[in-house]
Protein backbone atom coordinates (compact mmCIF):
# COMPACT_ATOMS: atom_id res chain seq x y z
CA UNK A 1 0.00 0.00 0.00
CA UNK A 2 2.86 2.51 0.81
CA UNK A 3 4.94 2.11 -2.49
CA UNK A 4 1.53 2.92 -4.26
CA UNK A 5 1.40 5.88 -2.13
CA UNK A 6 4.96 6.88 -2.82
CA UNK A 7 4.59 6.42 -6.28
CA UNK A 8 1.75 8.47 -6.78
CA UNK A 9 3.11 11.15 -5.01
CA UNK A 10 6.57 11.10 -7.07
CA UNK A 11 4.76 10.99 -10.55
CA UNK A 12 2.90 13.97 -8.69
CA UNK A 13 5.62 15.89 -8.14
CA UNK A 14 6.80 15.24 -11.19
CA UNK A 15 4.11 15.98 -12.99
CA UNK A 16 4.31 19.56 -11.39
CA UNK A 17 7.75 20.16 -11.82
CA UNK A 18 7.15 19.60 -15.86
CA UNK A 19 4.07 21.50 -15.92
CA UNK A 20 5.78 24.66 -14.09
CA UNK A 21 9.25 24.15 -16.06
CA UNK A 22 6.99 24.40 -19.53
CA UNK A 23 5.15 26.84 -18.55
CA UNK A 24 8.51 29.05 -17.33
CA UNK A 25 9.90 28.26 -20.16
CA UNK A 26 7.85 29.16 -22.44
CA UNK A 27 6.66 32.50 -20.44
CA UNK A 28 10.86 33.19 -19.44
CA UNK A 29 12.58 32.34 -22.40
CA UNK A 30 16.13 31.90 -21.45
CA UNK A 31 17.52 33.71 -24.50
CA UNK A 32 15.98 36.53 -23.48
CA UNK A 33 18.50 37.64 -20.02
CA UNK A 34 20.08 36.30 -17.17
CA UNK A 35 17.04 37.13 -14.99
CA UNK A 36 15.26 34.55 -17.16
CA UNK A 37 17.86 31.90 -16.92
CA UNK A 38 18.17 31.60 -13.00
CA UNK A 39 14.51 31.34 -13.21
CA UNK A 40 14.62 28.33 -15.82
CA UNK A 41 17.36 26.44 -13.59
CA UNK A 42 15.47 26.50 -10.50
CA UNK A 43 12.61 24.84 -12.24
CA UNK A 44 14.60 22.25 -14.31
CA UNK A 45 16.68 21.84 -10.70
CA UNK A 46 13.44 21.04 -9.02
CA UNK A 47 12.51 18.88 -12.22
CA UNK A 48 15.47 16.76 -12.66
CA UNK A 49 17.32 16.88 -8.75
CA UNK A 50 14.56 17.12 -6.80
CA UNK A 51 12.44 14.34 -8.28
CA UNK A 52 15.66 11.99 -8.27
CA UNK A 53 16.67 13.16 -4.67
CA UNK A 54 12.95 11.26 -3.43
CA UNK A 55 14.09 8.17 -4.88
CA UNK A 56 15.82 7.37 -2.07
CA UNK A 57 15.12 7.18 1.30
CA UNK A 58 18.56 8.53 2.12
CA UNK A 59 18.56 11.24 0.05
CA UNK A 60 14.63 12.46 0.69
CA UNK A 61 15.83 14.95 3.26
CA UNK A 62 17.40 17.02 0.71
CA UNK A 63 14.66 16.32 -1.70
CA UNK A 64 12.51 18.32 0.49
CA UNK A 65 14.75 21.18 1.71
CA UNK A 66 15.63 21.71 -1.74
CA UNK A 67 12.15 21.44 -2.71
CA UNK A 68 11.09 23.79 0.03
CA UNK A 69 13.48 25.79 -0.85
CA UNK A 70 12.76 26.08 -4.81
CA UNK A 71 9.02 26.57 -3.54
CA UNK A 72 9.85 29.48 -0.86
CA UNK A 73 11.82 31.50 -3.51
CA UNK A 74 9.49 30.62 -6.17
CA UNK A 75 6.72 31.98 -4.29
CA UNK A 76 8.20 35.14 -2.86
CA UNK A 77 9.56 36.12 -6.71
CA UNK A 78 6.08 35.88 -7.72
CA UNK A 79 4.24 37.83 -5.10
CA UNK A 80 7.14 40.62 -5.68
CA UNK A 81 6.59 40.23 -9.27
CA UNK A 82 2.32 40.76 -9.04
CA UNK A 83 2.64 43.38 -6.35
CA UNK A 84 5.26 45.69 -8.25
CA UNK A 85 3.64 44.82 -11.39
CA UNK A 86 0.48 46.56 -9.33
CA UNK A 87 2.02 49.39 -8.34
CA UNK A 88 3.58 50.21 -11.72
CA UNK A 89 0.05 49.86 -13.54
CA UNK A 90 1.24 47.34 -15.97
CA UNK A 91 -1.99 44.66 -14.27
CA UNK A 92 -4.59 45.56 -16.92
CA UNK A 93 -7.23 45.49 -13.93
CA UNK A 94 -6.65 46.64 -10.59
CA UNK A 95 -7.45 45.12 -7.79
CA UNK A 96 -10.13 48.46 -6.52
CA UNK A 97 -12.06 47.62 -10.27
CA UNK A 98 -12.57 43.49 -9.98
CA UNK A 99 -10.42 41.38 -7.37
CA UNK A 100 -11.25 38.43 -9.03
CA UNK A 101 -10.11 40.12 -12.35
CA UNK A 102 -7.11 41.10 -10.68
CA UNK A 103 -6.53 38.09 -9.45
CA UNK A 104 -6.64 36.23 -12.54
CA UNK A 105 -3.97 38.67 -13.96
CA UNK A 106 -1.39 38.22 -10.78
CA UNK A 107 0.66 35.25 -10.29
CA UNK A 108 -1.44 33.78 -7.55
CA UNK A 109 -2.07 30.84 -10.11
CA UNK A 110 1.37 29.96 -10.01
CA UNK A 111 1.88 30.69 -6.52
CA UNK A 112 -0.68 27.95 -5.64
CA UNK A 113 1.22 25.63 -8.35
CA UNK A 114 4.17 26.31 -6.50
CA UNK A 115 2.70 26.08 -2.66
CA UNK A 116 0.98 22.61 -4.06
CA UNK A 117 4.41 21.15 -5.50
CA UNK A 118 5.66 21.89 -2.05
CA UNK A 119 2.82 20.08 -0.38
CA UNK A 120 3.21 17.11 -2.35
CA UNK A 121 6.69 17.23 -1.53
CA UNK A 122 6.09 17.00 1.73
CA UNK A 123 3.76 14.17 1.92
CA UNK A 124 5.97 11.91 -0.45
CA UNK A 125 8.91 12.92 2.34
CA UNK A 126 6.24 11.66 5.24
CA UNK A 127 5.67 8.52 3.13
CA UNK A 128 9.14 7.69 2.45
CA UNK A 129 10.14 8.42 6.34
CA UNK A 130 7.39 6.35 7.81
CA UNK A 131 8.66 3.78 9.49
CA UNK A 132 7.60 0.08 8.11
Amino acid sequence: MMVNQKRTLWLALLGLAVGATMLHYRIHPPSEGTTYLIGNIFAMTDLFLVSLLFLSHRTAVWGVLLNGFIALIGIILMADFSISATLAGTIEVMPSESLFGWLMLTTLPDIAIAFADFLVGMALYRVITQPK
